[in-house]
């Protein structure tokens, strides 16, 4: 084969190159034929190894046992296991094939390549079969005569270039000679047609190639016969060659006939002819093939007609094309595309029975890439003739997939598939050669929702795939090419339709894999929840974009908290009519866009404003009327934790708005003092939390229903804030102006007061069981806490009444240093032991009674330590005759308590 190979490919190389492509010619040959030999030996390694491995699986003993699932393998099944590769697996296991098992085989393997799958097992056989195929016909056969037609067809040529440069022989005798000799080989060939190794077919087929380049030669460059009359013969000599083949079976003959007539005018080209001469002989070659294949599924044929035209139709327009040869290039293009798709459709239709409906990958798919290729060097100086030819062999192949389905999908599933795979992708194609990036990007997205639900429909993986890649690609140049561009009105804009387009094929795309989870693959049910995701967050991002670029008239927040209230509304509509649990979930975002919108606002908002200035009313009011809609419409669809959680959240934040305004409205709107403002962050809270403890649960929806979470965290944080603001207070002097100082009477001290009260009916129905989500806080850590606070309250009044009183500035120095209030507190401290141990005496309360001992120690300590540096002052001497007469008072009345195994408040 090699000697073969070298001397083919030095002819062809010699033909090309003259004298010095001899060599070259002959090292190409010698490498392919070296290529070609390990390909085959691989292959047979390959099928060596796999029935070897068949044989080993066959030989497995079971043998026969009482119990279930005890089996035994024999000991000659283990040594071959252990070393498959050297054993003789062949000369031990003699037992022949099952043919029900062979063909249970076959129909699992082709079921395994069923569908999009299979395609791609084919792209990695077309390689092999095509190497296969031309070296059984380099040397299988008689391979004696094969090259003696090669090296004879190449004798003939040189003779007739030789003579014809020479003047010789009148060209009239020459090409007379020539015929003759072909038909002189024509005749024996179908003399000798019955004898073995296709003797006789071979010879028929050299006769033919010299009959082609006889007409040729005579027709173009001697203008010896008419043109139309050299038609007619070439047209005659396809028919005779289809005809001889078809007759006889002999598809060698048929691709003798093909390779002299194509090569022909290669051999006998001057350079100076008529590319629509050239073409025209062309299309005559490929009607007999197509002439043929309508009777017989010779591949060989098919692919040697398709990689000579397109071929040496490339090679021409590599070197001779120019714009003006549009009109008489274009058709021939169209006529030879259209000649291999009916081609491709005739070879999957001719196949045996248990073969209907296999393809041949290079026509199918290579026959699409080319002709795009060619034809953008066509049309690449026209304006949408890309586009436009796009969108034709889109429309093409979708048609011919449609119309092939209806009349012959038990046969063509495989070509239909193909067929359709190359028209969406054709089609997709056409949207960025006519339209901008943004029509691009958006129609992109649309199409790769289409192709999911197309893929969840049919079960094909290979579409849904697809789909979800092109989303992001879709995505990808959206941002990449239409990120900065705004459209002049809001939301009725290129850049938000983008965004609208992307947002909704990803919603489409995430609802059809979660609706259908159960008949895909177990690892695609976790592809819906990112794909909503990423559909909400382009819906939300085109959205917040519009809002921040044309509604800063109205404040930026507003506009985004009715977006986002319309968003909610639409959203929540939808999921309640598809009945989509997880867009139901994805409201939960509505609340965070509140929280967000009331930080931004508060940083944006212009000096003495407030949230609820401008829209503001209007906004906040559409937007908690959303959030609480879609809370009672989603009731029982969302988790109980999450839905519980965001009822208190709403609260929250409909209580840190009021707080809010309560506070800008009496300090910029009503003018009063600091302190007015200050209280409303402590009364409104306590007053909203005593109110959901007061009603009892009602009304049903959503205290009663939810009361767990109400009575729960959604009280229970703003009663831990309100400590913390009380103990914050002490900074505050409490100036109520334009009204005067009333101690205890004042509204910070009122305020503290009645935020105590209600602090301590909260601990009181925590003691009672009726407090949730606050476990690391027991009752007993929440009383001690109230009582605290009590403390913490009596020391801030004795300081104002100091403050406004004694006119002591209220600061922690002069508070220190003052006498009066070191007595005061002194006063105070020493009542709240005695009030203390009097009722832990009678209660018999140890705990509270040690409580008030410390209390009263801490007296006696800051007697010594503070107030003894002022034992010449008034106030010093009576916070010491206090202080003791009230240790007295204690020690008589109230004895520690006995000690008990547990205390209890």
């Amino acid at each position: 084969m090699h000697i073969l190979f070298i001397i083919v490919a030095g002819l062809l190389g010699a033909a090309a190159f003259d004298t010095e492509g001899v060599l070259f010619g002959a090292v190409i040959g010698y490498l392919v034929a070296e290529v070609l030999t390990l390909k085959k030996r691989v292959t047979r390694l390959e099928r060596q190894a796999a029935s070897d491995l068949s044989a080993m699986q066959e030989e497995v003993v079971f043998a026969p046992v009482d119990e279930p699932g005890d089996f035994v393998m024999s000991e000659a099944t283990v040594e071959e296991v252990v070393d498959p590769l050297t054993t003789d697996i062949g000369k031990r296991v003699q037992v022949p094939p099952d043919p029900t098992k062979q063909e249970g085989r076959q129909e699992h393997h082709e079921e395994t390549l069923a569908g999009p799958d299979r395609l791609f097992a084919m792209f990695g056989k077309v390689g092999s079969d095509v190497g296969d195929w031309v070296s059984r016909f380099i040397t299988g056969g008689n391979l004696v005569l094969k090259m003696g037609l090669v090296i004879l067809f190449f004798g003939v040529a040189f003779l007739v270039k030789y003579a014809a440069q020479h003047n010789l022989v009148p060209i009239e005798l020459r090409l007379a000679g020539a015929a003759l000799g072909g038909m002189v080989l024509l005749g024996l060939g179908w003399r000798l047609r019955s004898r073995t190794g296709g003797y006789g077919l071979g010879l028929q087929g050299g006769g033919v190639g010299i009959l082609y380049l006889v007409v040729y030669g005579a027709a173009k460059l001697y203008s010896l016969v008419p043109v139309p009359l050299s038609f007619g013969l070439m047209i005659a000599l396809v028919v005779l060659s289809g005809f001889l083949a078809v007759l006889q079976n002999a598809r060698m003959l048929a691709v003798f006939g093909a390779i002299g007539g194509f090569i022909a005018p290669v051999l006998m080209s001057t350079g100076t002819g008529s590319h629509v001469m050239l073409f025209s002989y062309f299309g005559l070659l490929n009607i007999g093939i197509l002439g043929i294949a309508w009777y017989k599924a010779w591949r060989e044929l098919n692919l040697l007609g398709f990689f000579f035209t397109f071929g040496i139709g490339t090679l021409w327009g590599s070197q001779g094309y120019q714009p003006q040869h549009f009109a008489t290039t274009e058709p021939f293009l169209i006529f030879f595309f259209l000649l291999y798709a009916a081609i491709s459709v005739l070879f999957a239709h001719r196949q045996p029975v248990n073969l209907r409906g296999f393809i041949d990958g290079p026509l199918v798919f290579g026959l699409p890439l080319v002709a795009t290729g060619l034809q953008y060097a066509l049309v690449r100086d026209f304006q949408y003739g890309m586009a436009i030819s796009s969108c034709s062999l889109g429309v093409f192949y979708l048609l011919l997939a449609t119309i092939l389905w209806r009349r012959l999908a038990e046969g063509m599933r495989m070509l239909c598939e193909a067929f359709l795979a190359l028209g969406v992708m054709f089609a997709t194609m056409t949207i960025p050669l006519a339209l901008d990036s943004t029509w691009t990007s958006a129609v992109w997205a649309l199409e790769g929702g289409a192709m999911v639900w197309v893929g969840v429909r049919q079960k094909r993986l290979l579409a849904r795939l697809f789909g979800v890649l092109l989303q992001f690609v879709a995505a990808y140049l959206f941002l990449a090419e239409t990120f900065y561009p705004f459209g002049a009105i809001p939301f009725l804009n290129r850049s938000f339709f983008g965004c609208l387009f992307i947002a909704g094929a990803a919603l489409f795309a995430s609802f059809s894999l979660q609706r259908h989870a159960d008949e895909l693959r177990k690892w695609e049910k976790y592809v819906s929840l990112p794909l909503l995701v990423w559909g909400l967050c382009w819906w939300y991002f085109g959205g917040l974009r519009e809002c921040d670029h044309h509604f800063g008239h109205i404040r930026i927040q507003n506009a985004v908290l009715l977006f986002s209230s319309a968003s909610t509304i639409l959203m929540t509509i939808v999921a309640v009519k598809v009945s989509w649990r997880q867009l139901a979930i994805a409201q939960a975002v509505h609340l965070v866009l509140m929280a967000l919108s009331m930080v931004f606002g508060l940083f944006d908002m212009p000096y003495n404003s407030h949230l609820l200035a401008s829209w503001g009313p209007l906004a906040w009011a559409v937007a908690f009327y959303c959030q609480y809609r879609m809370l009672y419409q989603f009731d029982h669809e969302w988790p109980e934790w999450l839905m519980g959680y965001w009822h208190a959240k709403s609260l929250w934040l409909l209580l840190l708005l009021s707080c809010l305004e309560i506070s800008w409205l009496a300090d910029e709107a009503l003018q009063l003092s600091e302190i007015w403002a200050i209280i409303g962050w402590g009364v409104l809270p306590a007053s909203v939390v005593l109110l959901i403890m007061g009603l009892g649960g009602r009304p049903a929806w959503p205290l009663a229903r939810w009361e767990r979470y109400y009575r729960g965290v959604g009280i229970g944080l703003p009663a831990l804030l309100l400590m913390i603001w009380s103990v914050l207070c002490l900074k505050e002097s409490g100036d109520p102006a334009p009204l005067p100082f009333v101690p205890l009477i004042n509204p910070l001290e009122l305020s503290l007061l009645f935020i105590i009260m209600v602090l301590m009916k909260w601990a009181s129905a925590c003691r009672r069981g009726s407090c949730y989500g606050f476990p690391f806080l027991s009752e007993r850590i929440i009383f001690w806490l109230v009582a605290a606070l009590i403390f913490i309250f009596t020391n801030g009044t004795v300081a104002r009444c100091v403050h406004f009183f004694g006119n002591i500035p209220y600061r922690y120095e002069s508070l220190y240093h003052s006498v009066v209030f070191q007595a005061a507190i002194a006063a105070l401290w020493s009542l709240g032991a005695l009030s203390m141990t009097v009722w832990a005496a009678r209660a018999g309360n140890r705990l509270v009674w040690c409580c008030g001992a410390v209390l009263l120690a801490l007296v006696v300590v800051k007697l010594f330590l503070v107030d003894l540096s002022g034992t010449g002052t008034v106030a010093r001497i009576v916070s010491f005759i206090v202080v003791g007469i009230l240790m007295l008072v204690i020690g008589y009345f109230s004895p520690i308590p006995p000690g008990r195994k547990e205390e209890v408040i």
